[in-house]
């Protein structure tokens, strides 16, 4: 609903990943902001003072042009569009797209005009964030291109007679380092006069929470994350202690000793009524032969409520009880939990059972419309310790979606790549011109060599789930590029290779490498072995303040002595909706490597390098 005292932007979500981060940027800079479907705009005189139109996982149709421009018309407000957004508004005012030739994901360099509205007072040249298959071929008559990228001519448009403005980039997101600077620039045109300043997010969230209680007792799975230690502090505030119940569950799925030291933990921080469940065999049996990702999310989500009814009554809470979830915006959205948007994974907090007690008024979300990096504001807010915001994320489903499976089918051959060819060709890496001057004539980029993965991973790109093979890269001859060349060859990489949405490096040697496919499924050993390669990890890993989460990933992958081999995924993000790669030194990796070999089993150590996108942050 808009606000009548205030002036407003609103934000038409067509199932970007972004959408509601977008909002929440406007808010955060001292504007009211609010998201509603794109047919309930409605142009008039109470029509907001500014209109955003975020990304989406369609192409643009001639459905969304005449819904537009039934909404739109008598609209003479500011208008910005964002990646699809910005597609939509060119064809509807006569502009032609090009749908899905060039593709491209992660940091894009652009040069801008410093003299258009959205650019004042911007470099000229700098790095946005890029998540698109089609783009503006051709722009509408007295429409101007106010910024270019490589293999995208439009990337940013204004009208010459209209406040009208669109970006094919995402300036809300924080790898846009100018992007605050941008969407605050479309703000000035919108002539705000009513500045809003949001209410403590503490007090909000607490009453909200109190309000979906109301007198119900409240019961939390506590993880030991970030996300649900904050939830269950807001209960606690919201209705008080003696009507909050938690239990953590103990799949077996937890890394190495994670479990007791998160009992541990909570009782030296002040947290009681904490009971844990030890649960692994039930979780082992029903995980077992079980290799579709989606189908090992959905079993463990369906355990997790199974688990919680058995416990509800052993407690005999009778029926006035609601179950809190530590959900947060990122998995909202990836579930597909919007209108438009499209699923890109299941979270095991968005799993049928779960749906259908939401829909019956028995689950609250207190954090259900924030992100990671508000969620640890408000646990600041909260007066919980900095040692407890600070620990990396880990997800519900814990090390089964972390230990990939298979079947023992055969995998399909790559599109493009022959009969059984799964060797990238040398021209990929012989035609790379780095921009770096400090590149030429080092031949690290022109040496490396690679291969596509016989397994696949979760992406997600232009908006849309992907599930596609990674890319292993490595150099025969040991030289290797500096990260900046090695970050724009992955990048080019997944938006040339259409078969792929990962690049992996591997400081071995390859060539003559040969990994072999084995049927592997969530198993004791297998998850023994895995917790063993990332306690080791992650101990190295630890005094690098600038990782915000390292994912190990154990892959079914056996070379010839019979080792498996490992990805190590640390990355760098703030909200969980795009992260960087982190550009670790090579004398580290190469310890790295050497403390997974130590483990009885465990083979080669490949570094993932995407960033999200076209690479979501687990594999799984």
């Amino acid at each position: 609903m808009l606000d009548p005292k205030l002036d407003c932007v609103a934000v038409l979500d067509f199932g970007g990943q972004y959408a509601h981060l977008i909002a929440n940027r406007v808010r955060a800079l001292g504007v009211y902001c609010v998201v509603m479907a794109p047919e309930d705009f409605r142009a008039g005189a109470d029509a907001p003072a500014g209109l955003i139109l975020s990304g989406g996982p369609q192409s643009v149709t001639d459905e969304h042009v005449r819904l537009m421009r039934a909404r739109l018309a008598g609209y003479g407000n500011p208008i910005l569009g964002i990646c699809f957004g910005h597609q939509l508004l060119a064809k509807l005012h006569g502009g032609r797209l090009v749908h899905g030739s060039e593709r491209q994901y992660g940091p894009t360099p652009i040069r801008c005009d410093p003299a258009a509205e959205l650019f004042l007072g911007l470099p000229t040249e700098q790095t946005v964030w890029m998540s698109h298959g089609d783009h503006v071929a051709e722009l509408p008559p007295r429409f101007r291109a106010t910024a270019t990228a490589p293999n995208c001519a439009v990337a940013a448009f204004e009208a010459d007679l209209r406040p009208i403005f669109g970006v094919q980039f995402h300036p809300e997101v924080v790898h846009t380092p100018h992007g605050n600077a941008i969407l605050k620039n479309f703000l000035a045109t919108c002539r705000i006069r009513t500045p809003w300043a949001p209410d403590g997010m503490r007090r909000r969230v607490v009453e909200q929470t109190r309000a979906a209680a109301g007198d119900a007792t409240l019961f939390l799975l506590v993880s030991g994350g970030v996300d649900s230690l904050v939830a269950l502090q807001v209960c606690i505030e919201a209705v008080g202690p003696g009507r909050v119940r938690s239990l953590h569950v103990d799949t077996g799925l937890m890394r190495l000793g994670e479990s007791d030291d998160i009992l541990k933990f909570l009782a030296a921080e002040g947290f009681r009524n904490i009971e844990i469940e030890r649960a692994e065999t039930r979780f082992l049996r029903e995980l077992a032969g079980v290799a579709d990702p989606e189908q090992k999310r959905a079993i463990i989500g369906r355990l997790f409520v199974e688990v919680l009814r058995d416990k509800l009554r052993a407690l005999n809470l009778g029926d006035n009880w609601k179950l809190v979830q530590g959900t947060i915006y990122p998995d909202t959205i990836e579930s597909g939990g919007t209108k438009n948007a499209a699923k890109i994974k299941t979270h095991h907090n968005r799993v049928p059972e779960i749906q259908a007690m939401i829909d019956r008024g028995l689950v609250v979300e207190p954090l259900r419309d924030l992100y990671k990096d508000e969620v640890r504001l408000l646990g600041r807010e909260l007066g919980l310790p900095q040692p407890l915001l600070d620990r990396h994320p880990f997800p519900g489903p814990g090390l089964g979606i972390r230990l990939l499976c298979h079947d023992g089918s055969r995998p399909p051959s790559p599109c493009g790549m022959g009969e059984s060819g799964w060797e990238l060709p040398p021209t990929v890496f012989t035609s790379f011109q780095p921009d770096s001057p400090t590149a030429q004539g080092r031949g690290g980029l022109q040496s490396l060599r690679g291969r596509i993965l016989p397994v696949k991973s979760v992406g997600v790109q232009g908006d849309e789930r992907s599930y596609r093979h990674p890319a292993v890269v490595w150099s025969p001859d040991g030289r290797w590029p500096v990260w900046p060349e090695l970050n724009a060859l992955a990048n080019r990489l997944v938006n040339e290779l259409a078969d792929i949405n990962r690049v992996v490096v591997s400081l071995e040697n390859l060539t003559d490498v040969e990994f072999a496919l084995r049927e592997t499924f969530v198993e004791r050993a297998g998850l023994d072995r895995l917790r063993q390669v990332d306690a080791r990890l992650q101990r190295r890993l630890a005094g690098i303040p600038e990782i915000w989460q390292a994912p190990v990933i154990a892959l079914p992958l056996f070379d010839a002595a019979g080792d498996q081999a490992f990805v190590l995924r640390p990355v760098c993000s703030r909200d969980a909706m795009t992260a960087d790669v982190y550009p670790i030194d090579f004398g580290l990796l190469a310890e790295l490597a050497r403390e997974t070999r130590a483990v009885p089993g465990a083979g080669a150590l490949f570094y993932d390098v995407t960033t999200k996108p076209p690479g979501t942050i687990e594999w799984e």
